[in-house]
């Protein structure tokens, strides 16, 4: 027999469990212990395959603890592509790129193995410096100064907070308009340009990685007390623009834990990458600078500085070209000299869709089921497809409780073709009686649906680092939540469908 005719074809990512988001770019982080190792696997066949069982062999690092977990599926059609995803402890796990095992077995083939890497990195906090490292093999990125948009009085944490918990709110989100970055490669360097960090991604990718770990930080903290990050992390930021609030709603209009925290790490995503748009992504200001200030013969790079400001035009709306105007200026620090230079320009999110457009049915029975159906249009009227979103749907109850449903373009379940760019959610009324009533609610009344949709980075291994570099994943293309700098506008929390259960 041959084996499974099924693949991981790019790169696992990450994804927070208690927020359900997506890491920048999938990076895991050892700040935060709980992870989920996601990937989609693919029947690159031109035939259905039946019976097939997934699960995650092992990780090439001891220090990561995954959870077992089998996948079946009576049948994945001819080019699916199924999201599957393991709960791993990333406590003790080390930075760098170790290997991930996945196997795949159907009726009438043997087991197929697809191995890939990760990128796990370690991000800390000195409060005696104010400044964020993140460690990884090539280097370490040390971030200070970062100054931000600060979010409007008050804060927030997932429900009543009784009088003997010591939890803080979570007071976020926290808009970035500027950041000091330093860059310490290891080795030292000769030449114009170092290794890239894990031979992937651009500089500016670690950063957003460590606001958006501080964001997760805060709402964990909010939501759960502490436990399942490391201590030497905190949530917020000290440095703001004066004159300029961000205003948010509250995150949890209901239920506080399953849709509070998913909102708000929404809009903690949200706010964190407009540090990658003011930056560009076709090179960062590490790249450029090094590309302008080719250091003498003979001296060795140690050291690299940017020191970046942005000042937004327009609203960070997740999934519009939304416009930043940007200075930075770039050092660089060798054995034999300081070189420098400085840009201004403008930028505009690339990470867009032009529509959005959510079906629903109008009413449903008790003993029916709820679905959703969601297109996600390029500005080049292009679909999004299949693999190319990790793309969930919260189902918001009429007394407030919330369920996340995952939304998905692969054929199986609830959705009725794969990859034909149309992601399907559903959820049976039947299996959440339960919990409704665990809760004091009722399904009758009208439900709302709210969608949220990430890219994902889908670039093949083995294209060449700089070239790699240019994609980046886990922007928010499509969110029901979004940001306002008008202290006179409550942050809108727009609901795309709704659903009568009858």
């Amino acid at each position: 027999m041959t084996s499974t005719p099924m693949a991981v074809q790019t790169r696992p990512f990450a994804v927070e469990p208690l927020t359900n988001v997506m890491l920048p770019d999938g990076i895991f982080d050892n700040a935060l212990y709980k992870l989920r190792i996601a990937c989609h696997f693919t029947n690159t066949s031109t035939t259905d395959l039946t019976n097939v069982t997934i699960y995650l062999e092992s990780v090439g690092d001891p220090g990561i603890v995954v959870t077992g977990q089998t996948y079946t599926f009576a049948t994945i059609p001819a080019g699916a592509s199924v999201l599957v995803s393991w709960a791993a402890d990333f406590r003790h796990a080390s930075p760098g790129k170790p290997l991930v095992s996945f196997v795949a077995r159907a009726d009438g083939y043997t087991p197929a193995r697809s191995i890939r890497q990760i990128f796990v990195s370690q991000t800390r906090y000195d409060a005696t410096t104010d400044t964020y490292s993140i460690q990884i093999p090539e280097g370490r990125l040390d971030i200070s100064k970062v100054t931000v948009i600060p979010p409007a009085k008050g804060g927030w944490w997932a429900g009543d907070k009784p009088d003997n918990d010591k939890r803080k709110p979570w007071p976020g989100p926290y808009v970035p308009t500027g950041l000091t970055m330093v860059w310490v490669p290891n080795p030292a360097y000769a030449g114009t340009h170092g290794e890239l960090p894990f031979q992937d991604p651009w500089w500016k990718v670690l950063a957003v990685v460590v606001l958006v770990i501080a964001a997760l930080v805060g709402i964990i903290a909010a939501a759960v007390g502490g436990g399942t990050f490391h201590p030497g992390i905190r949530g917020m930021f000290d440095e703001t623009d004066p004159g300029v609030i961000t205003e948010c709603c509250t995150p949890a209009p209901g239920d506080p834990v399953t849709g509070g925290t998913t909102i708000a790490g929404v809009a903690g995503v949200v706010a964190s990458v407009a540090l990658v748009v003011a930056l560009d992504d076709s090179a960062d200001p590490h790249w450029r600078g090094q590309a302008a200030t080719p250091p003498r013969p003979g001296e060795l790079t140690t050291a690299e500085r940017v020191e970046a400001r942005w000042k937004l035009l327009e609203e960070p709306y997740a999934g519009k070209p939304y416009r930043v105007n940007v200075r930075w200026a770039y050092e660089r620090i060798t054995t034999g000299d300081t070189y420098r230079h400085e840009v201004e320009e403008e930028q505009t999110n690339i990470h867009v869709t032009e529509e959005v457009t959510v079906v629903t049915p109008d009413a449903v029975g008790l003993s029916d089921r709820l679905w959703a159906r969601a297109t996600f249009k390029r500005p080049d009227s292009t679909l999004f497809r299949g693999p190319d979103l990790y793309a969930f749907a919260l189902f918001r109850a009429p007394q407030g409780l919330y369920f996340v449903v995952p939304l998905t373009d692969d054929g199986t379940g609830f959705d009725d073709h794969a990859a034909d760019g149309t992601y399907t959610a559903g959820l049976y009324l039947q299996d959440v009686l339960p919990e409704l009533k665990k809760a004091g609610q009722e399904p009758y009344g009208t439900w709302k649906v709210y969608v949220f949709a990430q890219d994902v980075n889908r670039v093949a291994p083995g294209i060449p680092p700089e070239i790699a570099a240019q994609t980046i994943g886990g922007f928010f293309v499509a969110s029901a939540v979004q940001l306002t700098f008008d202290p006179n506008l409550p942050c809108p929390l727009d609901a795309q469908a709704s659903i009568k259960v009858v």
